[in-house]
């Protein structure tokens, strides 16, 4: 039987990125639906997590005030997966944590955030990049290189240290949780990558969108979501 994945979303988006990318690694994914109610109900049907992107986290979380850029999610996705987080973690149940998601983790786990990533390190990396239209360039940025550390299992995925990938993120880690290792940044300093501190059998949080490069960085976004879908296979074994 196909591994069933577990989706974070939005209510009543689709998710199609994060839908295709887990089918085509052989996962069967499933959309959770921000109930609170159905928490380990939903967390007993899936083999991982995987804790999606979208608008900002709240930032009373970490206790700030609100950026004048910042936007915020909807109120029961925003408590759904801030409980998904921590009780993932309790079961040692693989997660991919991706944009919106990793920022979820480090304020769910004790961080905080950076509000809006001009205001701290400029414009000379791109971080959200846009079209004339507004909308987020979903494809690989040549000059958005995220530097990994090479002792990582993240490295090993990837089969590299330098990565080029996408950027549609105005929102970064600040502060960074005790719980989560530092794992790969971009040149300016942001954060582009943690894992868990504690022994997991997966679980890797980034701040691109793998989802949205599987056809342009060389196979390296396809074999993220494939070792994601595996570690549950494997643990199996």
């Amino acid at each position: 039987m196909k591994p069933r994945i577990g989706l974070t979303t939005s209510t009543g988006n689709p998710a199609e990125a994060y839908v295709a990318a887990l089918r085509e690694s052989g996962a069967e994914p499933v959309i959770f639906a921000n109930d609170l109610a159905r928490l380990d109900a939903d967390l007993d049907g899936v083999a991982g997590v995987l804790v999606s992107g979208g608008y900002d986290v709240d930032p009373a979380r970490y206790g700030a005030l609100a950026h004048a850029t910042t936007e915020v999610a909807d109120a029961d996705r925003e408590a759904y997966e801030f409980a998904l987080i921590v009780r993932a973690r309790e079961r040692d149940i693989p997660t991919l944590a991706i944009c919106r998601g990793v920022q979820v983790a480090n304020v769910a786990f004790g961080g905080s955030l950076i509000q809006h990533v001009p205001d701290v390190v400029g414009l000379g990396i791109e971080h959200e990049r846009k079209l004339a239209d507004g909308s987020g360039v979903k494809g690989v940025i040549a000059e958005h290189l995220v530097a990994i550390e090479p002792d990582t299992q993240l490295a090993r995925i990837l089969g590299t240290t330098e990565l080029a990938t996408s950027a549609r993120h105005h929102q970064s880690l600040g502060h960074i949780s005790g719980d989560l290792r530092v794992i790969a940044r971009t040149s300016d300093g942001i954060v582009e990558a943690v894992q868990a501190r504690w022994p997991a059998r997966f679980w890797i949080g980034v701040q691109w969108h793998p989802e949205s490069t599987l056809d342009e960085d060389d196979g390296k976004s396809r074999a993220l979501f494939a070792a994601f879908v595996a570690a549950f296979v494997t643990a199996r074994l």
